[in-house]
């Protein structure tokens, strides 16, 4: 990316990419964690570090979480063991697992097309809204989508490379990536990937071809020794693990609607097929074009025209729709599952672009630097609370800065989010009987009471008239109990 002139696209490309990446760098600790996914992961984090429980993640201390393997939970909880807990610790691993996503797409399009379509393909994923966002939030995809990526440049590379030694190279790194997909989400990770590879591999004997070409036998026993120890580990520990993480999380999860066998939350009832809206909505502002270009290729196919595809936009296209067509028939879909449809929608514009970015350059730098404005726009929303999912963080800020000679309980009534557990670094009890929470503010201590308004109102007024507010935040309060005075009985003597 050399500067021929002071206009020169290439380098306003490579700006466009640096402000992206910083935009996520500055956001990741100046958000406080988001109920409830990132708040529920953060407190596992926080368990971890706590109870020293590296095995698994803990949903509550007494409770094992055994929904998704720990990989993602044992980055957070690296970074936070060395450089203290905090929201940006705790989402480094994520954006640092983007960054490497990005250098292996880099890799990728470098190999097969030549480096600058593989500086725009970085331009492309940087800006599209999925991969920005998720690229630093404490949630298992980010870590998912790396896997994916290693496995298909591993593959890809490993099959096309001239290069003995690095063809042998890439290919182990295949089957490592199967191995941290294992780790990431579970056989999700090769189904995502093993689709388009079959797919691709089925016409003029590839099959047989990819049989020959990988060592399937040392690189299973490497994809065993990366992976292996956790699940068997976990059973031993755990017995009844593996039937309801491959069968109740792989398969009654994704196919039963509202499935009620959720250990840890609810299932997220969808209409089949959403999943194609959801990576419309989530690869703004390049899945809108992506579709105008398919649309504009019918039309043309429709007037006669030959569409001439290469192989490699035909694995892209088979990567691309990998994870939309497994998805359509799941009735269990967050937006984050699109995410995986990212780098190759990347790959593909830029595969198309190549040879135009020279000439055409202005439109799709403006289109790639809407994404990370919005980001901006939106993280600051965030930071004055315009928007967003509630976090309990200013509630729990409030209490910690209210001054007592002799503090109680911190307690919540009727519903403790993930983000109270974690910001009262698990001190706050859940409460929902009342004579319970009467048995246990009855002391000599001044207690904490969080609740939302219209569940506060609800208590007897008895209760009511011990508190005093101290903040609302949105439909939430904090009562500090009024200051009790022991009064004494006459002496009847």
């Amino acid at each position: 990316m050399t500067s021929r002139s002071g206009s020169n696209p290439w380098l306003w490309l490579g700006i466009l990419i640096v402000f992206a990446l910083l935009i996520r760098l500055i956001a990741l600790g100046a958000l406080p964690l988001q109920d409830p996914s990132e708040a529920r992961y953060g407190e596992m984090v926080r368990l971890m570090l706590e109870t020293g429980h590296w095995l698994t993640a803990l949903f509550d201390y007494d409770q094992p979480f055994l929904g998704k393997p720990p990989l993602f939970i044992w980055l957070a909880a690296i970074s936070a063991s060395l450089f203290g807990l905090s929201e940006f610790t705790v989402r480094l691993p994520s954006l640092l697992c983007a960054l490497v996503t990005l250098w292996l797409c880099w890799k990728l399009a470098r190999f097969q097309m030549g480096p600058r379509p593989a500086w725009l393909s970085l331009l492309i994923l940087t800006s599209t809204a999925v991969f920005l966002v998720l690229a630093g939030g404490i949630i298992s995809d980010p870590v998912l989508l790396l896997s994916i990526t290693l496995i298909i440049s591993g593959f890809w590379i490993g099959w096309h490379s001239d290069e003995l030694r690095q063809a042998r190279c890439w290919q182990y790194l295949f089957f490592a990536g199967c191995g941290l997909g294992l780790l990431a989400k579970g056989l999700v990770a090769l189904a995502l990937t093993g689709l388009p590879i079959f797919l691709w591999c089925l016409p003029q004997r590839r099959l047989i071809q990819l049989w020959q070409k990988f060592p399937w036998g040392s690189g299973i026993l490497l994809t065993l020794l990366i992976a292996a120890p956790w699940y068997i580990a976990t059973e031993i520990r755990y017995p009844g693990f593996m039937e309801y993480f491959f069968i109740g999380e792989h398969f009654s999860r994704y196919l039963e609607s509202g499935w009620d066998g959720d250990l840890y939350g609810n299932a997220h009832s969808r209409p089949l097929g959403k999943i194609w809206i959801l990576f419309l909505q989530g690869g703004i502002p390049w899945s809108l074009i992506l579709l105008y270009l398919v649309v504009q290729s019918i039309w043309l196919k429709t007037k006669g025209n030959h569409l001439n595809i290469t192989p490699w936009e035909s694995f892209l296209w088979l990567w691309l729709l990998a994870p939309l067509l497994f998805f359509s028939f799941s009735k269990n879909l967050i937006w984050t599952y699109a995410l995986p449809a990212a780098p190759p929608m990347a790959l593909l514009l830029a595969s198309r672009w190549k040879n135009r970015f020279d000439q055409k350059p202005l439109w799709i730098l403006i289109t790639a630097s809407i994404t990370p404005v919005l980001v901006l726009l939106l993280a600051i929303a965030f930071a004055m609370d315009l928007a967003g999912k509630p976090s309990q963080k200013q509630l729990m800020q409030a209490v910690d800065r209210t001054p007592l000679s002799s503090p109680g309980e911190i307690i919540y009534w009727q519903f403790r989010p993930f983000s109270g557990r974690y910001y009262s670094k698990g001190k706050a009890l859940l409460i929902k009987d009342t004579e319970h929470l009467q048995q246990t503010i009855n002391n000599d201590k001044q207690d904490r009471l969080i609740a939302r308004q219209d569940e506060f109102e609800q208590l007897p007024d008895s209760i009511q008239q011990q508190f005093t507010l101290q903040v609302r935040y949105r439909d939430w309060g904090y009562w500090l109990e009024k200051q009790q005075k022991p009064t004494f009985e006459p002496s009847s003597e």
